[in-house]
């Protein structure tokens, strides 16, 4: 089966068509490619520049939040050396173990510059709260009235937190004399702190 493709043929029944025919065909023709030409290539470019705007607009956000950072690193080095500075200080007032030892030695030294007599030093059983510890201990104690007081503020200067929580003062009426010697009792508490 042989097609016959009349080329000529086809031409003359162009030229038959009303030239109003032709001008709508012509123009609805060329409507229609250039809705499909903005359809697949045009309209998906726009949306391909609005998403990379976006992108744009939040890397240069994240850019100028980087440069902030980086123009204050010495401020933020400078922060940060003196917060460590900080918990130095603050784990030499509230340390990570009990340290028993150097607790006695410090409260001893207090009361020897005091002039008061450390008798008695007993630690207690420690008691575990949210992020720290109270380790209670029993002093007892003997010297002058006003040198006890002394004795109390040169504890509560310590470097390490004590809490003197309760105390007593007995005096022994033997006699009555300028430097009578008073006999005293306390409770205090030390603290740990409890690292998570």
């Amino acid at each position: 089966m042989k097609l016959n493709f009349d080329v000529r043929g086809i031409g003359k029944k162009i030229t038959k068509i009303p030239k109003l025919y032709k001008i709508i065909f012509i123009l609805v023709f060329n409507i229609l490619i250039f809705a499909s030409l903005f359809y697949f290539v045009v309209l998906p470019q726009i949306e391909i520049k609005k998403k990379l705007l976006t992108e744009y607009e939040g890397l240069k956000l994240n850019l100028d939040k980087m440069a902030a950072i980086r123009s204050n690193m010495g401020k933020f080095q400078q922060e940060y050396a003196q917060l460590q500075e900080v918990l130095k200080k603050a784990l030499k007032q509230l340390p990570e173990t009990k340290d028993v030892p150097n607790l006695l030695r410090s409260v001893s030294k207090t009361g020897a510059e005091t002039r008061i007599k450390i008798k008695y030093f007993e630690p207690k059983a420690i008691q575990n709260k949210e992020f720290y510890a109270e380790l209670p201990f029993e002093i007892r104690y003997s010297g002058p009235f006003h040198n006890i007081g002394y004795f109390f503020d040169g504890v509560r200067k310590l470097e390490r937190i004590i809490n003197i929580s309760s105390f007593v003062i007995t005096h022994d009426a033997k006699g009555v004399s300028p430097r009578t010697v008073l006999e005293g009792a306390c409770l205090a508490k030390t603290y740990v702190y409890l690292p998570k």
